[in-house]
């Protein structure tokens, strides 16, 4: 490993968080940083003990990953109004953006045709197979979902045993899907005047706040190609490679580059001799302790509980920072668990009009990699209104139709949807997660020694299922057992799930040397900005960003059962920043 690591250099007094995450722990400098492996909790578990496969027990392969979901998952499906709205989904995947990056090795563009080659490559060979009686699928004679296995770390020129994966992004929350992890990319993405991001101005007229023209700037392309659409028009940058991944992210990055530019103008105005260097690392450093104070005051008691929260040290007056604490992202966090979340991921995005009325839908597959319709007329304040006021989809054991069958499709005429739980089980197979079985004794649930102790987490009749499709209880991949729990009480998602965000989150934030509210560092904010930043909310970010001026108190909150509860951004969303006001001496 010591012949794969870099050396780092650190200054020991930097007030502002290096790009790549180097050097926030002194002692272990490129712990947290991008391009470094992620965390395992637990052995790899391979059939060869290096990169092949597990086998079942008997010796047999593990059930096909479409086939365990067409048969456990595809059909439990129900929709009710959750009180809960679609805009803690999109928070949800801003935040992993912001801490987790695998990518498949696409150096094949379909594994799936590629399985008819004398040889086929190496990270083709584990395709998802497709019954010929697939409920959906065998309409089209479909027999194979292309999957593309992880680029692991001989991609990086380090090659270690058993395989080992890197995450390309800083593993901090640090607001770096907005800046970049690397000096390059943050460079690339700053207008380096008076601190400001650069931006597409697109003008839309009418009583539009001056920030709610700004976009992410356009990636220069002399093709119409957009990551993996071929006819996208739009296609953003940002700090974050995903940015164009779907119209809801797309949305999110645009806002906090509005929000950055907000705050720098503020600073500007109130400390006009600060150099614009200045000026970009106050505003980024504001900026990722708002990100950060919305995931633990906001999001994460939502997600976890009230109780487990405060239980588990994530909400606590202030944070006393452990450099012993490893803040790297798990595999078992970014390949399966995070990914439970999946479940929220609605089949269609309202966009909301000014009267509160649905100017029109779209099925979110129909717009992968596709940002096109965001620009347009005032679709972005539209689509910010539809992520809060509707409703959530309720927690349910499965992923929602459209991305369990049609993800990626383009609205081609042929057919090439994929199954996003499919993928989502391969891939834990694909870098070696421990099994289910065996994580639910570390978080304290105890061992199943057959499937009917299953039925202390999991519903009877899933149960049943599960004994037809593993040969023991010890084969069940850790994604299908945790995604099959019920939530427990307070929370969304159930105990396995609960237990190793819960250690992540942790992590993340005694880890972090440069937490927005951990004090004697050179980077520590003084009291009265401390004070400032923690009456920042998500209300305060979409008020300054979009043209909306009516918004609920609770931003995650359906305003179908809490209509009553709202509130002007001109009366309750102003951000004070005097706390940072300075007299040139």
């Amino acid at each position: 490993m010591k012949r794969c690591a870099p050396i780092v250099m650190c200054n020991p007094k930097a007030k502002y968080r290096s790009f790549n995450g180097s050097c926030n722990n002194l002692r272990k400098p490129t712990w947290g940083a991008s391009n470094t492996p992620f965390l395992r909790l637990l052995n790899a578990e391979y059939s060869d003990g290096i990169y092949q496969f597990r086998r079942q027990s008997n010796g047999q392969s593990l059930p096909g990953a479409r086939k365990i979901n067409t048969e456990l998952f595809l059909n439990n499906q129900w929709y009710d109004y959750d009180e809960l709205n679609v805009f803690i989904m999109q928070w949800g995947q801003f935040l992993a953006h912001d801490i987790s990056l695998l990518r498949a090795d696409d150096s094949v563009e379909n594994c799936c045709t590629a399985q008819n080659l004398s040889t086929v490559p190496p990270q083709c060979r584990e395709v998802i197979d497709v019954k010929k009686d697939d409920p959906v699928y065998s309409k089209y004679n479909r027999t194979c979902i292309s999957f593309n296995r992880a680029l692991t770390s001989a991609n990086f020129s380090c090659p270690l045993m058993p395989a080992t994966y890197m995450v390309e992004v800083t593993q901090y929350i640090d607001g770096s899907q907005v800046y970049g992890s690397s000096d390059a990319v943050a460079a690339g993405l700053r207008s380096f005047v008076n601190g400001k991001l650069r931006s597409d101005i697109i003008n839309k007229g009418g009583d539009q706040k001056p920030q709610a023209n700004e976009f992410c700037p356009q990636v220069n392309r002399t093709t119409l190609q957009c990551d993996s659409s071929l006819n996208s028009k739009t296609c953003y940058q940002a700090g974050d490679v995903r940015v164009n991944q779907n119209l809801g992210i797309a949305l999110l990055q645009t806002l906090f580059l509005r929000f950055h530019n907000h705050i720098a103008s503020k600073l500007f105005y109130i400390n006009q001799f600060w150099t614009d260097e200045m000026l970009y690392q106050e505003t980024r450093r504001i900026i990722g302790a708002v990100i950060q104070h919305i995931t633990y005051t906001h999001y994460l008691p939502i997600i976890l509980g009230d109780t487990y929260t405060q239980y588990y040290g994530l909400f606590t007056p202030q944070t006393i920072y452990n450099d012993q604490i490893n803040p790297s992202t798990s595999l078992e966090f970014g390949a399966s668990l995070f990914r439970i979340l999946h479940s929220q991921i609605p089949a269609q995005l309202n966009f909301i009009d000014k009267m509160y009325k649905i100017a029109f839908q779209v099925n979110l597959t129909d717009w992968m990699d596709r940002p096109d319709l965001l620009p347009v007329g005032q679709n972005d304040d539209w689509l910010m209104r539809g992520l809060i006021e509707t409703p959530g989809r309720e927690y349910q054991a499965s992923y929602n139709p459209l991305i369990s069958n049609y993800l990626f499709r383009f609205n081609m005429p042929d057919f090439t949807g994929q199954d996003l739980l499919s993928i989502d089980i391969q891939r834990g197979r694909d870098v070696g997660l421990p099994i289910y079985n065996q994580v639910r004794p570390i978080c304290g649930i105890p061992r199943a020694n057959s499937f009917d102790d299953l039925l202390d987490l999991i519903p009877f009749k899933a149960v049943q299922i599960l004994k037809t499709l593993y040969a023991t209880v010890n084969d069940i991949d850790l994604h299908v057992g945790a995604l099959l729990e019920a939530p427990e009480e307070g929370s969304l998602v159930g105990p396995t799930t609960r237990c190793i965000l819960s250690d992540s989150f942790f992590r993340y934030k005694y880890g972090d040397r440069f937490f927005y509210d951990v004090q004697g560092q050179p980077g520590s904010f003084t009291p009265e900005q401390l004070k400032s930043i923690k009456q920042i909310n998500l209300g305060h970010v979409i008020c300054v960003t979009t043209s909306l001026n009516i918004l609920p108190l609770d931003i995650f909150k359906s305003l179908h059962e809490f209509s009553s509860i709202k509130w002007n951004c001109e009366d309750h969303f102003k951000i004070d920043l005097e706390a940072w006001r300075e007299f040139k001496k």
